[in-house]
């Protein structure tokens, strides 16, 4: 294994709050001609209320996931019901914000691919059953699954994503697979804008779909996927729903690289900020669930467990 499960469990749910408050917040400071995206101060009131009522709706998930030991939504409903959030959430989630919400599901169930579709599909009233919505979710969670089962092939990826989806040229099938002439041909950014937008006119399509962020969270975790820092501040250069792209990616290149792939003066700034070290509580308690730790006062006193995905660490 390159990285422990606890390492990038850690890495996604930290790296989706990095990639959403560093867009939320808007903090940018110029550094030797290039744009270094930092986190605001912790002492920011602000901060602790900048995710979107999505992420919020996952953080929630992670509990209800925590407190049932499988999905129940009466119970995910009920607790989001007590954020502030679930007074303005809208009824309906676009793919991106869906994918977001679905977070939690992805990586509980991420060594079964059936039932990992299953549980995805059984909450699309989350999304209420919008087609592409349910494809874009199944996308990251594909992602997420293959990364965390030690699977992932990065210059593969999109093509067994499409394949493992199954369905006909939708919009966000065809975007996916521009994404990935684009990449094989080294496209930057701005390129690959320009030709999801040009694609978006030849359909008929309005600018900024939601699933275009989808297609662009792929890309900009494809195009350099060992570096974190470049993956999240570019997504957050996109101009399609920048916050949920910018989380996506930070998902997508947190459970990749991992924890230790987060830079240190993000990780250290999330640190100082309530909801940053909440994911981080969440991650652990989560990957305790899913391993079946049933005396989680052990690993307070400093118990060293080996835990992965099943078939990837051999018997002794």
């Amino acid at each position: 294994m390159r990285y422990s499960l606890l390492s990038r469990f850690r890495g996604a749910l930290l790296g989706s709050f990095v990639g959403e408050i560093l867009v939320r917040v808007g903090c940018q400071e110029r550094f030797l001609g290039g744009v270094t995206l930092t986190l605001p101060k912790p002492e920011d009131a602000q901060t602790n209320q900048a995710l979107s009522g999505w992420s919020q709706f996952a953080s929630c998930g992670i509990e209800s996931l925590i407190r049932c030991g499988s999905v129940n939504l009466e119970d995910w409903w009920l607790l989001f019901g007590k954020t502030p959030s679930s007074v303005v959430l809208k009824s309906a989630a676009t793919s991106s914000e869906a994918a977001v919400a679905m977070l939690p599901i992805a990586l509980f169930f991420h060594d079964d691919e059936v039932k990992l579709q299953q549980q995805l599909l059984a909450c699309a009233d989350v999304w209420q059953h919008q087609s592409e919505a349910s494809e874009g979710v199944l996308a990251i969670a594909y992602a997420i699954a293959l990364t965390l089962t030690e699977k992932l092939d990065c210059a593969s990826l999109i093509p067994r994503t499409l394949a493992y989806l199954g369905t006909s040229q939708t919009s966000l099938v065809q975007q996916l697979e521009r994404v990935q002439t684009l990449l094989e041909a080294g496209a930057g950014l701005d390129t690959t804008l320009t030709h999801l937008r040009q694609d978006a006119q030849s359909r008929g399509e309005p600018l900024g779909c939601p699933h275009t962020s989808i297609a662009l969270a792929f890309y900009c975790f494809l195009s350099t996927p060992e570096d974190f820092r470049l993956c999240v501040s570019r997504a957050a250069r996109t101009p399609y729903q920048p916050q949920m792209t910018s989380a996506l990616t930070g998902a997508l290149a947190g459970v990749y690289n991992s924890l230790v792939g987060i830079p240190v003066s993000w990780r250290l700034a999330a640190n100082r900020i309530s909801s940053g070290i909440q994911r981080l509580q969440l991650a652990d308690r989560l990957l305790e669930v899913w391993a079946g730790v049933y005396d989680v006062s052990a690993l307070a006193r400093g118990q060293q467990l080996a835990v992965a995905a099943p078939r990837v660490i051999q018997p002794r």
